[in-house]
């Protein structure tokens, strides 16, 4: 999965990877990488931006 926009760093697109360790984020124009643990937290964050772009698009 693609997150367009993602990344706290350059705000480029990230993309879901899983490796043995679990899943992860990390962005394909910088190569930043986020944990899965600050994944919950930008899925909460991502999520309230569709939200809201939701709204703004009614």
């Amino acid at each position: 999965m693609i997150y367009f926009k993602a990344c706290p760093r350059c705000h480029g697109d990230m993309h879901l990877s899983k490796d043995q360790y679990g899943q992860y984020l990390e962005c394909i124009q910088c190569g930043y990488e986020a944990e899965s643990q600050a994944l919950s937290e930008m899925r909460k964050v991502l999520d309230a931006s569709r939200e809201v772009e939701t709204v703004e698009a009614a």
